[in-house]
């Protein structure tokens, strides 16, 4: 087993340039240090994760068509309309739908809200969906993570006596839908187009309360609780966790280090996470059990975890999303054993006729990791193909899908996770339009060298300095310094995962799906990231194996 070579994250540009970070901010030097090798050059870059205030996320009313939607919520408030949330099955959908639920009802209003079922719905706005809502009689709808490209479900919508107020952050359309208003961050001149879905809404949740620009009094503690929900669902979306996101998630991870309400407390118990998470809790602990919800069936029970005010609810529903958690590993990993081994595809296209869509995305995400190449991975149900995309850093499955799209059906998402389908007439060509994409996309990129944050573990940040950073992930990755020394003391786990030591070096080494792939006193070069648990102390993971300095 090789690994990548490896190269220090960023070149210095002279001695010590992070030690006037340092000095400014009072960081300690090594946290300073980790900072300027992920860009932050002064103290306005990291003041997104130092400073706490208010006054530093950006005002909602710079969102375009904000006015408009907070105009059409109140009326529909005032006069007692019927009001549903439309949200979307993941992590980031069920935390901006009980967000919005939850402002909603701090207002007056009596919401209901309504997720699609990924297995008989499928993604977005639906117009099964909108006719079985319209049953209801007229009303109010607002979308939240999902509508910016349902034209044609929203004009439907006006025979059946509904209005919209659509609220998304997915790539956007060649054109809006009608509604009353769209709510969108890459719409005019916002000053963060990376917010997640569930940072949409909770803008407009600001904006509802008048909270604006900066909340006070019972807004602002209202608002701090809402945050949680913003953590949660930004981390599990993957955005880019950089300036405005950094800070609502930031916030949002301290808020959840204090009091919760039931259903967060029971999450947080389950994912056996304690003290303030850490964003690779939500990402790996938290994220993972709610979108185990809307993987496995309807996603709704996700919300009502996050709404209860019941304790012995959310001890039920947590149960239930362990539960199905892990009965979507035993699915994935089944999907991924009888997966054929990797070809030379530029872009690697699976498809399995039955193949439970639940876990497509957690599929296509561990195959991309394994090759280092675009991938998409499918079910096939009559006749149709319905597939989840993920790219690795460098390309642009928004730019490839657009090269596919005249055989899709439907697709949209991001630059690194997508979702598509087509005829399964059509799976040829889309092959090929998507294979030629990412080979012009792949001749821009350089040959894959893991960047680590020093050699050795002498530059490591105690647990305060990594903490001040967080969060960690997208955009501003969490540190992994290279060690080597010879394997020892390898103590396999749950079967497939490992624990170890390295001699000459002190503390435990966590290394998963790894049993096996080592001997005892085997000489590695490895990249770890440290861990820190309030109880437990430091130990390390393995991130990736290593080969010789690039």
């Amino acid at each position: 087993m090789t690994g990548l070579s490896w190269r220090l994250r960023r070149s210095l540009s002279g001695p010590r340039p992070w030690q006037r970070l340092a000095e400014a901010t009072g960081l300690e030097v090594a946290a300073a240090r980790l900072a300027w090798l992920r860009g932050d050059e002064t103290p306005e870059d990291l003041a997104w994760r130092l400073d706490g205030s208010w006054a530093r996320p950006w005002d909602p009313g710079l969102l375009q068509g904000i006015d408009a939607a907070v105009a059409r919520i109140r009326k529909a408030i005032q006069n007692g309309e019927r009001i549903v949330v439309y949200g979307d099955y993941d992590a980031d959908g069920v935390t901006a739908t009980a967000l919005l639920v939850r402002t909603l009802e701090r207002l007056g209003a009596r919401p209901s809200f309504f997720i699609p079922n990924r297995f008989s719905d499928g993604y977005g706005l639906s117009l099964p969906c909108i006719r079985e809502l319209a049953q209801g009689g007229p009303g109010l709808v607002i979308s939240v993570d999902c509508g910016v490209r349902s034209v044609a479900e929203v004009e439907a919508s006006r025979a059946l006596g509904l209005e919209w107020v659509i609220t998304d952050h997915h790539a956007l359309g060649s054109e809006l839908p009608q509604a009353v208003a769209v709510v969108h961050p890459a719409l005019g001149a916002y000053p963060n187009p990376a917010l997640a879905g569930v940072g949409v809404a909770f803008k407009l949740a600001q904006a509802l309360l008048d909270a604006v620009p900066v909340p006070t009094g019972a807004e602002a503690a209202f608002l701090r609780g809402l945050l949680k929900l913003v953590a949660l669902g930004t981390v599990a979306d993957m955005v880019p966790l950089r300036g405005e996101n950094a800070w609502l998630v930031r916030q949002g991870l301290q808020a959840m280090g204090g009091a919760n309400g039931p259903g967060l407390q029971a999450l947080l118990a389950s994912a056996r996470v304690e003290g303030v998470p850490r964003a690779s809790a939500v990402a790996f602990g938290l994220g993972p059990r709610l979108n185990a919800v809307g993987r496995m069936g309807g996603a709704e029970d996700a919300v009502r975890l996050l709404l209860t005010r019941d304790a012995e609810e959310a001890q039920v529903l947590a149960d239930r999303a362990e539960t199905l958690n892990l009965e979507r590993r035993a699915l994935q990993e089944a999907f991924l054993a009888r997966l054929p081994e990797p070809g030379d595809e530029a872009f690697e296209l699976l498809v399995e006729a039955g193949a439970h869509k639940g876990v497509l995305g957690i599929v296509a995400g561990q195959r991309m990791r394994r090759t280092g190449r675009p991938t998409a991975v499918g079910t096939l149900e009559d006749g149709l193909v319905q597939c989840s995309c993920r790219a690795p850093e460098g390309f642009d499955l928004t730019e490839l899908l657009e090269r596919a799209r005249p055989w899709l059906s439907g697709g949209g998402g991001h630059r690194s996770a997508a979702g598509m389908s087509f005829p399964e007439a059509s799976l040829p060509f889309v092959r090929r339009a998507l294979a030629t994409g990412a080979r012009e996309q792949a001749a821009g990129l350089l040959a894959e060298v893991a960047a680590v944050d020093g050699e050795g573990l002498a530059e490591v940040p105690s647990p305060a300095g990594m903490a001040a950073l967080e969060p960690f992930g997208m955009d501003y990755p969490e540190p992994v310094f290279a060690v080597s020394g010879r394997a020892a003391e390898l103590r396999p786990f749950k079967e497939i995962h490992l624990r170890f030591r390295l001699k000459g070096l002190e503390g435990r080494f966590t290394w998963f799906s790894a049993a096996g792939l080592i001997r005892e006193d085997e000489m590695l070069t490895v990249a770890v990231a440290p861990e820190d648990h309030p109880r437990w102390g430091r130990s390390w993971r393995v991130a990736e194996r290593l080969g010789d300095p690039a």
